[in-house]
């Protein structure tokens, strides 16, 4: 009788521990994604119209890279991109319509350099909150065996995330 108190204690303190465990990740992970929307904010406001793209999309993807290390995934570069890349373009119209509009702004010398740098700024930061948000879904669903890691970088994984990150756009 006294094995099997000891052995429910041991689970019990074993699936806590995982909870404590899991729920630092994912303030880890959390505050790895408001790092980079503090940082592609700041790009978005750069005045150079059409200058921030390429940039913003590697920030994201480095952004996706150190959420992986809290989760101690190793995923590489190139597949991240490319989940990046689906990922956005699932926002489609929305994020296409504020980027495109912010940076014509832009070409105005004066006030419209700096309304469509603020506004892009807005668009940059928002967009990489929804997708880092959408990400740590995936990389939780990963965690809790719902997924496989291996799938991520498949067309389920994408699935997953494009998912995800419609529903963090509408939140926003």
């Amino acid at each position: 009788m006294e094995t099997k108190y000891k052995s429910d204690y041991e689970d019990d303190f074993l699936e806590e521990l995982q909870e404590y465990e899991y729920k630092e990740m994912f303030e880890k992970a959390n505050n790895v994604v408001l790092g980079f929307v503090a940082s592609t904010t700041a790009t978005g406001a750069v005045p150079i119209p059409f200058a921030d793209a390429p940039l913003l999309v590697g920030q994201q993807v480095a952004m996706m890279i150190a959420i992986n290390k809290v989760f101690g995934f190793d995923i590489k570069r190139d597949a991240l991109q490319s989940l990046a890349v689906a990922a956005l373009g699932v926002g489609g119209a929305t994020v296409l319509g504020k980027t495109v509009f912010s940076n014509i702004i832009k070409l105005l010398p004066g006030v419209g350099t700096v309304a469509g740098g603020a506004i892009s700024a807005g668009t940059a930061g928002v967009i990489t909150l929804a997708l880092g948000k959408a990400y740590i879904e995936v990389c939780k669903a990963i965690k809790l065996g719902k997924l496989n890691q291996d799938a991520l970088t498949k067309k389920e994984g994408h699935e997953m995330l494009k998912k995800a990150f419609k529903e963090q756009l509408k939140k926003k």
